[in-house]
């Protein structure tokens, strides 16, 4: 007996004190009938399943398969073979070509093959406990953790199957060369196991396989392996197997039963970590989904985020997205769970590498041709300053064409917002903004964020905004695009401002979908204090000042506002460890720690968009005794363009008056102005009174945002026209802004975040107030210097001081 035979019974002879195998009564009498040389074949390798099949064997009265079969002129060859492999390597068919041609050769006559399934419990639709769910058999090839976990919660109840025994000879005879009658012979057995799979545990529900297979017969991705054949010099072979690597790299496993199992998991994990998840407008959504293909586009806050959606979504009895995640986070054990989940992985970049391209689009397309939920980050990552990033417009893109080819069915894309008092990854982000390298997802960085899990993060929201309908946004931006023709792989020009506008249009959409929690406004109100202190019952009146904005001056039906007064605010935040008092006989002072206050920014910004208006608003008054609505309107519309951008606000110039008009009606009625009544002017309420502290802390809010502009401005006019490029400006904007941030004390590392400086410079280049020449240097004329003179009239003269005095010295 060979060393393989002899490892094969010590195997069984150890599997057999847990495991009980069950054959059906005419299947076993088929066993005991055979006679002549057998050929094992099993659909699935492993240490067990040979185990199982030589027990068998042996109480048939066979030997054990695993002793192998005698072939004249060639050494012992084992009598089993398996169709498929672990891992992506192809199936080792030697065995077989050696059976086939020993045949041919007449020696032996014949080999009789017998296919034999091995399955380790039952139809995961009959279990009900939750690890069995997630161990259950289906139509993955597991790893060897989770094979001996089938075994320990199956092994009293595997059924092992063998099917009609399939002659040797008969391929021979029907004169195929041996390689056709191998590749006829396996391409038979596959069909079979199919078949047999389907009947006993039920369809492929993930589709995996054959989406793979569907990726690399496409025309695109053949093209693009006949292209990489071309510019590396490789094999057809190898460009193919490439192909196959990365569409197994990207696609996902999903598994009805894992999601089951992982619903049940996360329902206690929310319990431990959060007071409650609070989801809004998710009617909407049911409705969305009844008659159009979905594609979720939420803001990215957190990596709670993927689970959180997928969460909501199913308890809410709709089908969870496939999503797309970084493939940072495919790391051992995780990724495996995350594909299992309906995560898809994707590369940061594959600009310069067309192959890996050509799969995933052909992957993405595939998917939405077929109706499966997506979800993506159009941010492209997490924000570490809570404001939404800029639109990236890679998945975008590739969904619009996607959709150009085949516009069969309507896309909708769901904006979804996610509001979180506290957050698990808050520390990290403060440290990346202070200047430290952002540490690389590892699954020892996992493990030892798990004791983070020990704490405890308050309420957690999750928003459905207004479903954009694709072909909507089409028909704005290319009415005549039913009429274009898009062919595979192509990437048209004429496209691409619909993407843009599609970006920024969710991107509005998710901020009018705002979730206003208690963290928020105390952020806001405790932030724009000198200190971030402030007298108890002043906060009291400023954050029922805050609140009274939000729901006589609305931003969007869609905002959903916390129903607790600023007195229960104040206490909710104390409790929470967010605010701390010091008790004072003459009225208690309400603060924040030094370290807090750079994390709870993050909050703060989650919702400036809803106060920017107001505040830039009050900033009209920071210089002026009065003012007429008119100038203020004149004033808003000049700066009111880079503040939108930036902060991705909702109504465009327009529709500034009439807005303009309601927010000063309600600031008119809490006492902060007031309205000539010869002149119909506006004035701030008197100095030394609440309401004139409470216009100017309102006016703080925008404040940070009007000093980078300023900054930005300065220091192009210190140097004038021509002199500085694009990069040089950034740099010396962020290191300036560090600067002010030392000298002043400021706690805010978003203050000199380089992309809020860049989304600055290029949208003053949109609007012509600078232009590149063609060396790549800034010019410039009267416009910036009337930029320059709008931003002196709303900062005020010590703050512009400030700033000049770090400029220029």
């Amino acid at each position: 007996m060979s060393i393989y035979g002899l490892w094969i019974g010590l195997v069984r002879r150890v599997l057999f004190l847990l495991v009980r195998t069950r054959v059906l009564q005419d299947e076993e009498q088929l066993l005991q009938s055979l006679d002549g040389p057998i050929c094992f074949v099993l659909e699935r390798p492993g240490l067990a399943e040979s185990a199982v099949l030589d027990q068998e064997c042996l109480r048939a009265g066979l030997q054990p398969a695993s002793r192998g079969i005698q072939l004249p002129g060639l050494k012992e060859a084992r009598a089993t073979v398996f169709l498929r492999r672990s891992g992506r390597k192809p199936p080792d068919l030697s065995r077989l070509e050696r059976v086939i041609a020993a045949v041919g050769n007449g020696q032996p006559a014949d080999v009789t093959v017998v296919p034999v399934a091995i399955f380790w419990g039952r139809s995961p639709e009959k279990e009900g406990s939750a690890l069995k769910l997630l161990i259950s058999e289906d139509w993955a090839i597991g790893g060897t953790l989770r094979k001996l976990f089938m075994i320990l919660a199956h092994g009293r109840d595997v059924m092992v199957q063998f099917s009609a025994p399939i002659s040797i000879r008969e391929f021979i005879d029907d004169g195929l060369p041996p390689e056709r009658s191998v590749r006829k012979l396996a391409r038979v057995l596959r069909v079979h196991f199919r078949r047999q799979r389907i009947s006993t545990i039920g369809p492929d529900l993930s589709h995996r396989r054959m989406l793979v297979n569907q990726i690399l017969d496409s025309r695109s991705v053949q093209s693009a392996i006949s292209r990489e054949m071309q510019v590396n010099g490789v094999s057809e072979a190898k460009a193919w197997g490439k192909a196959r690597e990365y569409a197994y790299e990207i696609a996902a496993d999903f598994s009805y039963p894992f999601v089951r199992f992982m619903e049940r998991l996360l329902a206690r994990l929310w319990d431990r970590l959060y007071d409650g998840v609070e989801v809004g407008h998710v009617d909407r959504l049911r409705a969305a989904s009844e008659k159009s293909s979905i594609v979720y586009v939420p803001c990215h806050r957190s990596h709670i985020d993927y689970l959180l959606l997928s969460y909501v979504v199913y308890r809410n009895g709709i089908m969870c997205p496939h999503i797309a995640a970084g493939i940072n986070l495919n790391l051992p054990f995780i990724g495996p769970f995350l594909r299992r989940g309906g995560a898809f992985f994707l590369r940061r970049s594959f600009r310069d590498n067309a192959l890996y391209a050509a799969v995933f689009n052909k992957y993405l397309s595939l998917n939405l041709a077929r109706g499966v939920p997506m979800e993506y980050f159009i941010e492209g990552g997490r924000s570490r300053t809570g404001r939404l990033l800029s639109a990236k417009p890679g998945m975008l893109a590739m969904t619009v064409r996607s959709y150009l080819r085949r516009p069969d069915a309507p896309l909708a894309f769901v904006p979804v917002y996610f509001g979180y008092e506290r957050l698990i990854e808050g520390d990290s982000y403060i440290s990346e903004l202070s200047g430290k390298p952002k540490k690389r997802e590892t699954l020892l960085g996992l493990v030892r964020s798990l004791k983070a899990l020990r704490g405890r993060f308050g309420k957690v929201y999750v928003n459905f905004g207004e479903p954009i309908d694709l072909a909507t946004v089409l028909d704005g931006e290319i009415p005549d695009w039913r009429e274009r023709e898009l062919g595979e792989g192509e990437r048209p020009a004429w496209a691409q401002s619909a993407v843009r506008k599609l970006g920024d249009l969710i991107l509005t959409q998710i901020n009018s979908a705002a979730a206003i929690n208690p963290v928020n406004l105390v952020a806001t109100a405790v932030l724009s204090t000198p200190r971030r202190s402030i007298l108890e019952a002043e906060l009291v009146r400023l954050l029922d000042l805050h609140l009274a904005i939000l729901r006589e001056a609305p931003y969007s039906a869609d905002v959903t506002v916390c129903d607790l007064s600023g007195r229960k605010i104040v206490e909710y935040t104390e409790q929470f460890g967010l605010l701390k008092r010091q008790s004072h006989k003459l009225g208690d002072i309400m603060y924040v720690e030094e370290g807090n206050a750079a994390l709870i920014s993050y909050f703060r910004n989650n919702v400036a968009h809803l106060f920017a208006l107001p505040s830039l608003i009050a900033c009209c008054f920071l210089e002026s005794a009065g003012i007429d609505e008119d100038r203020i309107l004149e004033l808003l519309r000049r700066i009111y363009p880079y503040v939108q951008g930036e902060l991705h606000i909702r109504w465009d110039r327009e529709a500034l008056r009439p807005v303009t008009r309601n927010i000063v009606g309600v600031m008119i009625e809490r006492g902060l102005i007031s309205r000539d009544a010869e002149s119909g002017s506006l004035r701030p309420a008197p100095l030394n009174t609440a309401e004139a502290v409470q216009l100017s802390v309102i006016a703080r809010s925008a404040l940070q945002a009007l000093e980078r502009y300023y900054m930005t401005v300065a220091l192009l006019m210190k140097h004038g026209p021509g002199v500085l490029t694009q990069p040089k400006l950034e740099e010396l904007c962020q290191l300036m802004a560090q600067r002010i941030s030392m000298l002043y004390q400021l706690n805010a590392p978003e203050f000199f975040d380089r992309r809020l400086f860049r989304g600055f410079i290029g949208r003053l280049r949109h609007y012509g107030v600078i232009t590149m020449a063609e060396d790549g240097r800034i010019e410039f004329g009267d416009a910036l210097r009337r930029a320059d003179s709008d931003a002196r009239m709303m900062l005020g003269e010590s703050l512009r001081h400030d700033i000049l005095q770090a400029v220029y010295l």
